[in-house]
């Protein structure tokens, strides 16, 4: 509790203190309560000693002296129910501002309230102050049973009370248990929040009951146009729905609006570029954002767009990425792939340096890269070559007969040019 609100919350209980209620009090009584045809129960009043010694107490604490009000309050001994559950609401407040002494100053509270003596304006304000403090301590059952409580004795319905509800639950993985109370809060919180609606989709994601989730995107969208997280969660939720148009539309809404920062929310939107059929323009948006730093220059994200290049029928581009990933993370079979794509470029004299560099310790893969090389050396006319990457291509069981079918092309070739193989 914040030092200003208890110290206004003090001020009006200092009436009880002196025997009576001011204007002000009674005012507060009757906001507290809303119940239909509700009046204010008949005001009581201290005991006179007990009384004396409470007003030394707040006239310490009014002075600052926050401490000394507190050992004031834990010498006064009274066994008259109503004294009893006053002292105790006081320093149960008290208590509240001091560091450590939250569970302590609960005790104090739920005592003063456990038995309805005090004041209605008293009464009310404690039993919800109770629920906040057991819902700090992660104590939610004993919250939800005090926020309802509070609730039914006031007939009051508190937007951000069915929210602290909601997230209980929640938290207590009483997931069934979730939504009602989250409509509450929608339906009551004025002005409207954002936390609800993300309970509700959270917990319909925990469900896997995506289409519900969705709804609840869709609902929140037109009430928080400016946020920057729901074009986003309904682009995933697409995403996850495998409704790939509608998530590249929502990622797309949230690309132009500045919302996506991260790197991996623009692999995200590249992803559904290619996804979506258009492979260019994801090569186009990696490529802008590692020249602006956002997205690093790894192995992952080299072959992405090398990957995204190929898609969109960029072979010399995607020849480049790989052999950029490649070359950063020393991987044969990158070398390969880039090989590959020059081969289908028509760069073979390209297509032979990057097939030699993915031999070097990549035993593995061998018979594809020297069968990629029969390809290379035979269209650069180097059919000595060719013949040679044809034997080493046999050893492998698995391309052997593919190998052969080149032997007597390669042969044919080079007679025709009257070169001996």
């Amino acid at each position: 509790m914040k030092f200003k609100t208890l110290k206004a919350s003090l001020l009006i209980g200092s009436a009880l203190v002196m025997g009576s209620y001011s204007t002000l009090s009674m005012a507060q009584a009757n906001l507290a309560i809303q119940c239909p045809g509700y009046k204010p129960a008949k005001t009581q009043l201290l005991g006179q000693k007990v009384g004396k010694k409470l007003n030394k107490a707040f006239e310490a604490y009014n002075q600052d002296l926050v401490k000394e009000a507190i050992e004031l309050l834990y010498e006064i001994e009274t066994d008259d129910p109503f004294d009893r559950a006053s002292v105790d609401r006081f320093l149960g407040q008290l208590l509240v501002s001091e560091p450590g002494k939250r569970a302590e100053a609960a005790d104090y509270l739920e005592r003063a309230v456990k038995v309805k003596i005090l004041n209605d304006n008293d009464h009310a304000p404690i039993i919800k102050l109770v629920g906040d403090l057991k819902y700090e301590a992660g104590d939610y059952e004993e919250a939800i049973a005090w926020f309802e409580k509070w609730m039914e004795f006031t007939c009051k319905e508190d937007g951000m009370t069915y929210l602290k509800i909601a997230n209980a639950y929640k938290e207590m993985k009483q997931l069934d248990k979730v939504i009602a109370p989250a409509d509450k809060a929608i339906q009551f919180l004025d002005p409207a929040k954002e936390t609800p609606y993300a309970i509700k989709m959270s917990v319909y994601y925990e469900q896997k009951k995506y289409k519900e989730a969705i709804e609840v995107i869709e609902t929140a969208l037109p009430i928080f146009p400016d946020s920057n997280a729901w074009y986003k969660n309904a682009g995933l939720f697409y995403q996850i729905s495998e409704n790939y148009a509608k998530a590249l539309t929502m990622f797309e809404l949230a690309y132009m609006q500045g919302h996506l920062t991260t790197a991996t929310q623009h692999r995200q939107l590249a992803q559904l570029f290619s996804v979506n059929g258009i492979p260019h323009r994801a090569t186009a948006l990696m490529e802008k954002h590692m020249k602006s730093g956002l997205i690093p220059k790894d192995k992952d994200t080299l072959s992405a767009v090398a990957n995204s290049a190929f898609q969109a029928r960029e072979f010399k581009k995607a020849a480049s990425y790989f052999g950029q990933a490649a070359k950063v993370a020393s991987d044969p079979e990158l070398y390969r792939r880039q090989g590959s794509m020059l081969l289908t470029a028509g760069d073979y004299k390209g297509a032979v340096e990057a097939l030699k560099m993915s031999l070097v310790n990549n035993e593995e893969n061998a018979g594809k890269v020297h069968y990629a090389l029969i390809e290379a050396y035979f269209y650069l006319g180097d059919y000595k070559a060719a013949m040679a990457a044809a034997q080493e291509a046999k050893k492998d069981s698995g391309i052997r007969k593919n190998a052969l079918a080149w032997e007597p092309y390669i042969k044919t070739k080079a007679s025709n040019r009257g070169i001996s193989i």
